[in-house]
């Protein structure tokens, strides 16, 4: 009988937090959605068979892991910030005679309610748009039509494997949360944010100098190796600058307003810096990670997306020359021209024509390349005179007359019959340009797949952060403002204050979001030129593109949000 109490005080429980649950229990559906969709395409053998499949499932294997991690941690984050919201709720439990073994029982059964639904829907959302997205992926990737799609049951058994470990460590942190908590605390850590912390500002410098450092050295690495290596140090100290900022250097800014006098008891200025001293404290954090999630999606899809846009570019400065084919070290100069006319034999048997321009032979680099292309020669390079081809350094260099088909056909043909004319085999027999292209479909447009995917994520657990914080901060407006009408302020007056204190605290996370991606976009160029993509107005061009689109997506979620904000207020 008391275990149906539990689950329907929980289902109750449920029904009545809707406003929290029901996000939850979406973001859930997305993230499992697709957590499943990224495992059923990489066991899908759909991808088989397909030219560049190999390349696209191995990308999908690094994804899976890396957004496991993500899926995991940002769940316990979502878990952490629902559950603080309702810490007062539980005291209430206490108080009325509940024991804190019952309480967690409710809570077990109310984590098992959302996660649970939200597996379902995310299957749901996975078995309904996944054919659709395998289609997509078969354009981006330049498969064969007709591929088929199915998710296979290794996918299904890692989504649970996933998500019951996610019910398993929220479960047991919120019950750890309920029992080393006395009912008082939990009915007053609504305001634990409140008290007025004391060497805020050391660590608000600290956050300023760590800033600073970062976006110069984003902004004057010149060279694209040291970009590369230096990318992943500059993006911690900018989330640890963040973090410090909004935390202590925002407190900080509105200490130095309130010393202002005649600012700050001006009667409009008065009650918007109070309330945002409230704020902060209470929200900095959220903040914080909205514009880390927010900076690491434009990051991530406008990076992928400069990639996909330019794999031919880049395929093309590593292959000025159309093919390069191997010799063994032990070939003599008779087999070497011999092979000169095999070449072109075969060629011929294909519909291609063989061409050698000398002129496209380089012996010096650009200045900004660190890379060596298959037309360079080094100093030490010795020639070999063969009658139509180039030779040199053990490899044949020519270019490929003919359709994309006919060329492909031919560089296969020249590894079947390679043994015909050489005893020894080298690791590379051929390396050329259709066929990396043929991969760079693969890898290129998987990783352009893997960076949606990486973006619905963070977009999820960015407008799930921004809809409690709106929620949370209704609940508790709602006595603030009804106090501020009793000491005279009338409708017109609270919902001025109201707009001025969302407004800043909805828009700081974009504006530092903008300001990142300002210094970003400068070691990102130098970053991709590492890939041969020395395209900067492509890469300005999409990241500014996703910028916009993302600021106008954040303006419409700010809109969807600020009326649930200003319903719960107003009732």
């Amino acid at each position: 009988m008391r275990k149906f109490f539990y689950f329907k005080l929980a289902l109750s429980n449920v029904r009545h937090n809707k406003l929290t649950y029901l996000p939850y229990l979406i973001a859930t559906a997305v993230m499992s959605g697709v957590f499943l969709l990224i495992s059923g395409l990489l066991f899908s053998k759909g991808l088989t068979n397909t030219p560049s499949g190999d390349t696209a499932r191995m990308l999908f294997a690094f994804g899976l892991v890396v957004y496991a991690l993500f899926t995991f941690f940002f769940m316990l984050y979502i878990n952490n910030f629902l559950i603080k919201r309702r810490k007062k709720e539980f005291g209430l439990y206490g108080i009325l005679g509940l024991d804190k073994r019952h309480v967690g029982r409710v809570l077990v059964w109310e984590n098992t309610f959302v996660i649970g639904g939200g597996l379902v829907l995310g299957t749901a959302i996975a078995l309904v748009f996944g054919r659709l997205l395998f289609l997509l992926l078969m354009k981006l990737i330049h498969a064969i039509p007709g591929s088929a799609f199915s998710i296979p049951l290794i996918a299904y058994g890692l989504m649970a494997a996933l998500f019951f470990l996610v019910f398993l460590v929220t479960s047991i942190a919120n019950v750890i949360r309920v029992h080393t908590a006395s009912p008082i605390a939990l009915l007053s850590s609504d305001k634990s944010g409140e008290k007025d912390k004391k060497g805020l500002l050391p660590l608000a410098v600290l956050g300023l100098i760590m800033l600073v450092g970062a976006y110069y050295f984003a902004w004057t690495t010149e060279v694209p190796g040291i970009a590369l290596g230096i990318f992943f140090p500059l993006a911690i100290a900018v989330i640890c600058a963040t973090y410090l900022l909004f935390l202590c250097g925002s407190i900080v800014v509105l200490r130095l307003l309130r010393m202002k006098k005649s600012l700050y008891y001006q009667a409009d200025h008065f009650v918007t810096i109070s309330g945002m001293f409230h704020r902060m404290r209470q929200n900095a954090r959220g903040l914080a990670t909205i514009c880390i999630l927010s900076t690491m999606l434009v990051v991530t899809i406008s990076g992928t997306l400069s990639l996909y846009l330019g794999r031919e570019q880049m395929t093309r400065g590593m292959y000025p020359f159309d093919a390069q084919v191997y010799v063994p070290e032990t070939a003599t100069s008779e087999q070497i021209v011999s092979y000169d006319a095999t070449l072109n034999k075969i060629a011929a048997e294909h519909n291609v024509t063989l061409l050698a321009n000398k002129n496209k032979l380089i012996r010096e680099l650009p200045a900004e390349e660190e890379f060596r292309r298959n037309n360079f020669v080094w100093e030490k390079s010795e020639f070999v005179e063969v009658p139509t081809l180039i030779f040199y350094d053990e490899s044949f260099r020519f270019d490929m007359k003919g359709t994309t088909e006919d060329c492909l056909a031919f560089v296969q043909a020249v590894r079947d019959q390679y043994s015909q004319s050489f005893l020894d085999t080298p690791g590379l027999m051929v390396s050329d340009f259709y066929t990396a292209m043929e991969d760079g479909y693969g890898f290129y447009g998987g990783l352009l797949f893997l960076g949606a995917f990486f973006a619905v994520l963070f977009l999820a657990v960015a407008v799930l952060i921004l809809y409690f914080k709106q929620v949370t901060e209704g609940f508790e407006d709602k006595e603030r403002f009804a106090i501020l009408q009793k000491v005279g302020m009338d409708d017109q007056q609270v919902k001025k204050t109201i707009n001025s204190q969302v407004l800043w605290v909805f828009f700081l996370p974009l504006a530092a979001t903008t300001l990142h991606m300002l210094f970003a976009s400068k070691i990102m160029a130098q970053m991709l030129k590492t890939f041969m993509l020395y395209d900067w107005d492509l890469v300005l061009t999409c990241i500014a593109g996703w910028l916009v689109a993302f600021t106008l997506l954040y303006f419409v979620i700010y809109r969807v949000t600020a009326r649930t904000y200003y319903r719960i207020v107003r009732r």
